[in-house]
């Protein structure tokens, strides 16, 4: 399958009926969840998130963010660090939510499928197993939601 037919077929066929769409209804439509993502079933998965961990022996570092043309799907990057794959180039995803089960390809040329990763949510930490396209190499990967260090307070003129 190509990666590109996966992601930027079906994006720009479906911004083409939402302008057609848009231009036929007059009403404007009330808005139920944040702007610019479909809804999300798993609170995980809402929004933009960094994760990191390991792929067997390699660092790596994933951002993932919903779809918004598609519920429950994820697209986003990896990064392995210290470029020990695709140069240290970011490794395009996209996949799918189901539940506390996440499916995703990817892409290192943007066009054609490189990999896939099957994992499971639990206590804010992915695990699963990634395989190569032609499934002759497979590795444990472990992925933990990353979160930013804590910016430096600034005082209040009224506190001491």
């Amino acid at each position: 399958m190509k990666f590109l037919r996966f992601v930027v077929l079906p994006l720009s066929l479906l911004s083409g009926f939402a302008v057609q769409a848009h231009a036929e209804d007059k009403t404007e439509p009330t808005p139920t969840v944040k702007p610019g993502f479909a809804p999300m079933s798993n609170p995980f998965f809402a929004g933009a998130i960094e994760l990191r961990g390991v792929m067997g022996n390699d660092k790596i570092r994933m951002h993932l963010q919903p779809k918004t043309e598609d519920r429950d799907s994820v697209e986003g990057s990896y990064v392995v660090a210290g470029g020990k794959r695709n140069q240290g180039k970011k490794i395009l995803l996209a996949g799918e939510v189901s539940k506390n089960k996440l499916s995703m390809e990817e892409s290192e040329d943007g066009v054609d499928v490189s990999g896939q990763w099957d994992g499971e949510l639990k206590d804010n930490v992915i695990r699963g197993v990634w395989q190569s396209d032609d499934g002759k190499v497979s590795k444990d990967f472990v992925l933990e939601l990353w979160l930013a260090p804590k910016t430096k307070k600034i005082k209040s003129p009224s506190s001491k």
